[in-house]
């Protein structure tokens, strides 16, 4: 059993870390048109910050979303990729906050939702693996957890 255990895990991982190894995200185009009124040095905070998740040096995109949200603080886009950026940086909590204020602002927001349930995933990825290292203790709450990883996965 701990074998499938491990591979439903596994298999949840890699779900979660593929389906968002890029930052495909809201276009510095899209993000301008989503918010006309954003000043053209938050433009360009978002733009670097993009460019930063791109190549994967989330700790520079972390700054500039960071400085574009201070300049812009209802800009649901800047929000979705600084929680992006968060969770790339293991910053689950802070991640889902944001996510949540990003739907707020902008109820319709695809990539906010799909980023939203990467997180849970990864949240839950982190304490399956959690238990794991328990050992025998946290076997029977491992199992529990990979049945709903299962059955969660049948549901889409």
């Amino acid at each position: 059993m701990d074998r499938a255990i491990t591979s439903t895990v596994l298999f949840m991982a890699v779900i979660s870390f593929n389906a968002s190894s890029y930052a495909g995200g809201t276009t510095t185009q899209d993000m301008a048109n989503n918010n006309p009124q954003a000043a053209q040095a938050t433009v360009s905070l978002y733009d670097q910050g993009v460019k930063a998740s791109k190549d994967g040096d989330f700790q520079k995109a972390l700054s500039l979303f960071q400085q574009a949200l201070q300049a812009d603080g209802s800009n649901a886009d800047i929000l979705n990729m600084l929680a992006h950026t968060q969770r790339k940086l293991g910053m689950l909590d802070e991640a889902l906050s944001n996510y949540k204020k990003a739907l707020e602002l902008r109820p319709k927001f695809p990539e906010a939702r799909e980023y939203l349930g990467e997180t849970y995933i990864d949240a839950a990825v982190a304490q399956a693996q959690t238990l794991k290292g328990y050992g025998p203790d946290g076997q029977e709450q491992l199992e529990d957890l990979s049945k709903e990883f299962k059955e969660a996965a049948e549901k889409l």
